[in-house]
């Protein structure tokens, strides 16, 4: 059985679906299994002094806890799935929580990968089931004969055996949830890509796939490039979220290998093979982008020359040179990859086209990388794209957003992938010829400052970057970079994005 989608909620359902408590997503294992996360705790566990006690004392890795018996009665809830048989109905059983552990490996994650970022509901209580799993045992009749723990391991092992090891960037995903816990939308999906695997033995996964609060709990599936498969990778833990003040337009998910690994204490489980032809595109994506550091600032940058060690980023991720040191992280996750940069040219402030060029000694160049390829073709509109940059963390691989050419522009290029700070000076990548079609610059701020659009995003188009880039690799004068200073009235205006603002990334 594929795992597929299901609701739990607190109260019994209204026949009338008029007033619904809010539910949580669960990953329907079997008829008899469902896993969840333990935001399905959200509305007990302030209610209940002996639930909160259960659960603060869980400790992280320790062991899988049966529920105490005393417990029961407040555990219980009903199940909802999606009928089969009978299209835009719903199946309702009875469930109750009998067993639950709290990963040591989230736990980690949280607490240092995510340590400056704040998520909705933020009290001590709610902070304490990010890192907690649920088994619910659903019953169809009246049997509710005592939970074994070989049968919980055994229903946590099936969903292990479907589970790949190795996740690959830019792999198509999707989540079926029930957004805002209502049944009305069970069995929801979204599609995305994986953007990146972060934390403690790559136990979060993020993506773009966009999920609404009631989410928590959905299964997070990779799906093969003709949609006809998918396979049970993860489950989605936060897809609400902020870093730095800033609003995060993805959803992060719980990597279903390493996390159901370290509490089974297996090590050599049976892992399907996701589709090679990922990963190629894993590889190819990070080889022509590093890493651009400011002072404490950071951005992104592409090689565009590897034989002259040429880079672009833009010019406001370099704002502080020359008081500050420009340099080059060939490798985030590598030491020592790190190269003094020389500032050749960057266009004023707030001028068309926020372009800086840098350059480092070729020998200093990492030999993985390679130049990007500039696009010479005409971009053409819903052209699927990604985006390839540096937000949140300086010492992760680049993180991966998906999209399409939202609107191709003489002198920009807008896209629909989601953007976020740190990946200003990033590529914007076509899907279908691997090329570089423009590079990011920055995302919309309403014009009050108050709301941020990640996902509506600009980038210079590769045309406007390569004639002064070959004039400069023809003549080494790094004055031709000057024709990046733009006066045009009409591209003036169209960058200054009236009546909203662009936001630096």
């Amino acid at each position: 059985m594929i795992p597929s989608s299901g609701l739990l909620l607190h109260s019994p359902i209204d026949k009338d679906l008029v007033t619904l408590p809010r539910g949580s997503s669960g990953i329907s294992i079997s008829t008899d299994w469902m896993l969840a996360h333990g935001t399905a705790l959200s509305s007990i566990i302030d209610k209940s002094p002996a639930v909160s006690s259960f659960v603060t004392n869980m400790v992280p890795g320790e062991h899988i806890t049966k529920v105490p018996r005393e417990l029961a009665s407040e555990l219980k809830f009903q199940v909802c799935r999606d009928d089969d048989r009978r299209p835009s109905s719903i199946r309702q059983h009875r469930g109750v929580i009998v067993a639950a552990w709290r990963c040591s490996l989230l736990e980690k994650t949280f607490d240092e990968f995510f340590e400056t970022w704040s998520f909705p509901k933020s009290s001590e209580l709610d902070r304490s089931l990010r890192s907690v799993f649920l088994l619910v045992r659903v019953y169809d009749g009246a049997d509710e004969s005592p939970i074994v723990v070989t049968s919980v391991e055994q229903a946590l092992s099936c969903l292990l055996d479907q589970a790949p090891r190795n996740l690959i960037r830019g792999s198509s995903v999707e989540i079926e949830s029930t957004p805002f816990g209502n049944p009305v939308f069970i069995g929801s999906i979204t599609r995305g890509v994986i953007s990146n695997v972060v934390g403690d033995e790559g136990c979060v996964i993020m993506t773009d796939a966009y999920a609404f609060p009631g989410s928590e709990g959905g299964p997070f599936y990779v799906i093969s490039p003709d949609c006809k498969r998918r396979i049970i990778s993860g489950m989605v833990i936060a897809p609400l979220s902020w870093c730095r003040g800033e609003w995060v337009d993805y959803t992060f998910a719980a990597n279903l290998a390493p996390c159901l690994l370290n509490i089974l204490r297996k090590k050599t489980p049976h892992s399907p093979i996701i589709n090679r032809s990922y990963k190629n595109t894993d590889v190819t994506l990070d080889s022509g982008v590093v890493l651009v550091r400011c002072g404490i600032s950071w951005g992104t940058g592409i090689l565009v020359h590897k034989d002259t060690g040429t880079f672009l980023t833009c010019s406001h991720v370099v704002a502080e040179a020359p008081e500050r040191e420009v340099s080059i992280v060939m490798k985030p996750d590598k030491s020592n990859s790190r190269v003094q940069a020389k500032l050749l040219y960057r266009t004023p402030k707030n001028q068309p086209y926020d372009i800086a060029v840098l350059k480092v000694d070729p020998q200093a160049v990492d030999p993985s990388l390679r130049s990007v390829r500039l696009s010479e073709a005409p971009i053409l509109k819903g052209e699927p794209v990604v985006s390839v940059g540096f937000p949140f963390s300086s010492s992760i691989r680049p993180t991966i957003s998906g999209g399409v050419v939202s609107k191709p522009m003489d002198c920009a290029l807008l896209t629909t992938c989601c953007t976020q700070s740190g990946t200003s000076g990033g590529p914007i990548v076509s899907r279908v010829t691997g090329d570089t079609l423009g590079m990011t610059v920055c995302n919309v701020l309403s014009a009050d400052g108050s709301t941020l659009y990640p996902r509506m995003s600009l980038a210079v188009p590769a045309a406007t970057i390569s004639g002064p880039l070959r004039e400069y690799l023809r003549t080494d004068n790094p004055d031709v970079f000057r024709a990046f200073t733009c006066d045009d009235a009409v591209i003036r205006k169209i960058w200054d994005l009236y009546p909203f603002l662009p936001a630096k990334l």
